[in-house]
């Protein structure tokens, strides 16, 4: 028994009770100021055809007040003008209750680039609704940010790499002139995103002002589907692609005889092997025809490992970012279509390592461009601290391809990526070389790299700015 002789179960009784009161209550409050404020929200739905409607129905009030004889021309303008006010109010609300909006879009696009959203509307009502505008809000997904010691404030959501460092969402519109009664109409509108992230569709907004202008009527509705906006892709000097492939070539040479090494057992003869290719000591042995057997003729590999890393960059630490994440997304598709096999590590957030490999098929690419869309920086641990996740035999035989960042100011220690059977370049992306070798973007989008090209500043100008920013 608790205090007061109250035992558990009628106490437990009470307290629901008590629950089911409050609920009550504040239903009843809702309804009750919904019901207040209804005049105040309908007012306000008025156009502006619809308020000088309404004021010439009140000067016809006004004129057949002031006449002794009830039946008089004024009165009868002002219940006709009132009764299409009222027409139009009711009609305009059930012209879009019952409207169905299904979406068709891609699943993913590239930033920078327009893609074409269709939207389908089924009216399955009799009433034909018209003048329909569509806004959809396109926003990012919420990301929880974790702390990190030495660096600044970041926000939440993706992608975080804009101008000022914020999201903003993004609406977009479209019109459908008529919908029968029980018919499908069909419109599109272009959507461009210029940031990469994981975006999702809010809501969808129908507003029109069927059927005689006088009211806006709206209605929401949630909405279903998402977008994934890869990285923008740009242009690498072939340069770059003869490097790898003479280093491939030399690696290949490197490597000593095919029958010492590449030796992988016995097998019964098989009509169109090479007669090179028989044991003879082995088929004297055994009394019939066996031949030796190879390992498959290894890929051309490259690795490549991102810098996530953005300490001591300066003010431009996240344009130079997203240079590097293009970057990486244009090199592993460029590469997989010149036959190569790549693979790209990096450290995100909270993981402890992220490897994709992309075949020379380019499967997994979609995977790594994603994986690549919503990368954040992590400036908790440099490029040394995958030495420890990595197996050694990952970076061999293979051409090493290191994008540096904020890894290369804290001079981290890259001499486990070197060894006897690979060939590494380590580019810079704030160095002159990384510019030469790189555009962001397509010649039809050159007025976009102006935003980055503060990049490329000289680190000394960095740290002034750095050392002003903090006195």
């Amino acid at each position: 028994m608790l205090p007061g002789g109250v035992g558990p179960a009628r106490h437990r009784r009470r307290a629901k009770r008590l629950m089911k009161i409050d609920w009550i209550t504040r239903r009843l409050s809702a309804r009750a100021l919904n019901a207040v404020s209804w005049p105040l929200r309908t007012m306000l739905r008025l156009t502006r055809d619809g308020w000088l409607f309404a004021l010439l129905a009140l000067a016809c009030a006004i004129a057949a007040s002031r006449s002794s004889d009830f039946s008089n021309i004024p009165m009868l303008l002002c219940l006709v003008m009132a009764s299409l006010l009222g027409t139009g109010l009711v009609l305009g609300g059930l012209s879009l209750n019952r409207l169905k909006i299904a979406r068709r879009c891609p699943s993913h696009a590239f930033a920078g680039e327009a893609v074409t959203v269709t939207l389908t509307v089924h009216n399955p009502s009799r009433m034909p609704s018209a003048g329909l505008l569509i806004v959809e809000s396109l926003r990012p997904t919420t990301r929880k940010v974790q702390e990190e010691p030495q660096q600044e404030s970041q926000p939440s959501i993706l992608p975080l790499l804009g101008r000022r460092g914020a999201s903003k969402q993004r609406e977009s519109e479209t019109f459908a002139t008529v919908v029968a009664g029980r018919d499908r109409e069909r419109t599109q509108y272009p959507l461009l995103v210029r940031q990469r992230g994981l975006y999702r569709f809010r809501r969808m907004r129908l507003s029109t002002v069927f059927p005689f202008g006088f009211w806006r009527s709206e209605r929401e509705q949630p909405a279903v589907g998402g977008l994934v906006v890869y990285p923008r892709m740009g242009e690498i000097d072939a340069a770059l692609f003869k490097e790898v492939e003479e280093a491939l070539q030399r690696l290949r040479r490197f490597r000593n005889s095919r029958e010492e090494h590449e030796f992988r057992g016995l097998r019964e003869y098989r009509p169109g092997d090479h007669p090179k290719w028989i044991h003879w000591r082995y088929t004297a042995r055994c009394g019939q025809w066996m031949v030796k057997e190879y390992e498959m003729p290894q890929a051309k590999r490259v690795v490549v490992l991102l810098d996530t890393n953005l300490q001591r960059l300066g003010a431009q630490r996240l344009p130079a970012f997203e240079l590097a994440i293009s970057f990486a997304a244009t090199a592993a598709r460029e590469l997989a279509r010149r036959g190569c096999e790549v693979t790209a590590l990096t450290l995100p957030p909270g993981e402890p390592v992220l490897l994709t490999s992309v075949s020379r098929e380019r499967r997994n690419l979609d995977v790594f461009l994603e994986q690549l869309a919503g990368l954040r920086p992590d400036n908790g641990r440099t490029l040394a601290d995958l030495r420890t996740a990595l197996p050694r035999n990952l970076l061999r035989p293979a051409y090493v391809l290191v994008l540096g960042l904020g890894s290369l100011r804290l001079k981290a220690d890259l001499s486990w990526v070197h060894s006897m059977e690979n060939v590494v370049r380590v580019l810079d992306i704030r160095g002159e070389d990384f510019r030469r070798l790189f555009r962001r973007g397509t010649p039809g989008q050159a007025e976009w790299d102006e935003d980055l090209l503060p990049v490329f500043a000289d680190d000394a100008q960095d740290e002034s700015l750095e050392e002003a920013v903090a006195e």
